[in-house]
């Protein structure tokens, strides 16, 4: 793998934070370095978090680029922000400790009215709920904050959070082929959309988006994907596919409406009304105004004397980017054992709290979040590329010896969510892929020092450095 796709940039990052008295942030200073091969353009954007997460006076953001020939540095989950998190979140954690102040106070605190650097107003932010949710969920109440105060026999017990951010995005060129085919006085809708599926579930939110359209059963929803046959390529990636997909959707649920119009004719209940006029329910197309001017899909293809009918369109270009901030959020809260003779460090408890607009599946949502999760567990305590430092070589190129999160080192996940529909994207949705790993390695972290005393400032968080 390492070899014929590459690896995760090594970065080293400075935080420094100016605060007043009350926890308001004067400044915000987040520079370092990031590795980069000659043979590639992919250096860590450490900083993008940073730039939108808290309000301050004053920002210093910088990420400078060493080449140097090792592997070459490629996109995994969240790139930027689940690194550049970690130091951010870090430090803030330590200036709670330094001002005296919960730190989950002390986010609210710098909680930001607009985005902080552009003063453009945010679309959607509803962390703070999201912190107040979690907080209660997580049993927050009453900790104790000082260090190294809780024991259960060998083991050193501490808690921690970290919030996370990661940006909405919508790739301009995605398309949709709706067909409708009629089958005696039923009708059943193909949605195609050339999109990958790993295992996220994007076809069924396709499905979910497409019956809620068309006014149908999802039972009467077909999903085709994976073929290139299929018009209007769909990147997986940058937790986007979702949000590309619906837009095409409902542009060709608009041209479709459009298209039976046509077919319905003069002697139809719907004539004389435009597109913008019509709406589809129960399985036909119906007046908006009023609702007994109405025919169903069977009736129109009937008299029309075709069997089906079928459209192709593009989604809206992303227009929505260039008028708000756009971001999905978390506040991740975490409970770790640290034994003080072995120094073995446990994951107990894990929540995340997300705010992320409309969930269209809440259950492919939660597992997506959980895997995301996992993966900030695998960051925190074991994932780490070592490299020879004579000649670059990587020395655990397999599974060997790269270790990855197994059973016995995850605990149960909880995740909940806001739910809070976002008015400016076609779906109210905001991405979920990359938000769940962003922000758990520094809650793992933090709540490392509150069981222990020790900060750890470098990932992943081995026995060794906890001895």
């Amino acid at each position: 793998m390492y070899r014929t796709v590459g690896g995760r940039t090594l970065t080293e990052q400075r935080v420094a934070i100016g605060a007043q008295t009350d926890g308001t942030f004067d400044a915000i200073v987040h520079t370092g370095l990031s590795v980069m091969t000659p043979h590639n353009n992919m250096p860590e954007p450490f900083i993008l978090g940073t730039r939108c997460t808290y309000a301050a006076r004053s920002f210093a953001l910088k990420v400078e680029v060493a080449r140097m020939n090792m592997l070459a540095n490629t996109f995994m989950r969240a790139p930027g922000e689940a690194v550049g998190t970690f130091a951010l979140e870090v430090a803030v954690d330590e200036l709670a400790v330094e001002l005296g102040i919960d730190p989950v106070e002390l986010r609210i605190i710098n909680e930001p009215e607009k985005d902080p650097l552009s003063g453009v107003p945010f679309s959607s932010r509803h962390i703070v709920t999201a912190w107040r949710q979690g907080a209660e969920r997580f049993g927050w109440a009453g900790r104790d904050p000082r260090a190294g105060v809780r024991r259960e026999g060998e083991w050193l017990v501490g808690t921690g959070c970290a919030t996370g951010t990661y940006p909405y995005y919508r790739m301009p060129g995605a398309e949709a082929r709706i067909t409708l085919t009629r089958d005696g006085e039923a009708v059943r809708a193909q949605v195609e959309v050339a999109a990958a599926e790993m295992g996220m579930g994007t076809s069924t939110t396709t499905a979910i988006v497409a019956a809620e359209r068309l006014g149908l059963p999802i039972e009467q929803v077909a999903v085709g994907y994976g073929d290139s046959a299929i018009p209007g390529a769909i990147m997986a990636g940058g937790s986007q596919q979702t949000a590309a997909i619906g837009a095409a959707v409902i542009a060709a649920h608009n041209a479709l409406v459009a298209d039976l119009l046509k077919l319905a004719g003069n002697d139809s209940p719907l004539a004389g009304l435009s597109a913008d006029e019509v709406g589809s329910v129960d399985g036909g197309l119906a007046s908006r105004t009023d609702p007994a001017r109405r025919e169903s899909y069977a009736s129109i293809l009937s008299r029309a004397q075709r069997g089906s009918v079928s459209v192709t369109k593009a989604g809206s270009m992303p227009l929505e980017l260039m008028h708000w901030s756009m971001h999905s959020h978390s506040a991740i809260f975490c409970e770790v054992r640290v034994n003080a003779v072995t120094g073995e460090l446990r994951v107990g408890r894990l929540l995340g709290s997300f705010d992320c607009g409309r969930i269209l599946n809440p259950r492919t949502a939660a597992s997506q979040f959980r895997g995301g999760m996992i993966m900030g567990l695998g960051m925190a305590l074991m994932e780490e590329t070592q490299f020879d430092e004579r000649n670059g070589r990587i020395m655990n190129p397999s599974l060997a010896e790269y270790h990855l999160p197994v059973h016995m080192d995850v605990p149960a996940i909880d995740v909940i969510w806001t739910d809070i529909p976002d008015p400016h994207t076609p779906m109210g949705a905001h991405g979920i892929g990359e938000i769940g790993i962003t922000g758990v390695a520094a809650a793992v972290a933090n709540a490392v020092w509150h069981a222990t005393g020790k900060r750890v400032r470098e990932l992943p968080i081995t026995l060794d450095k906890l001895l």
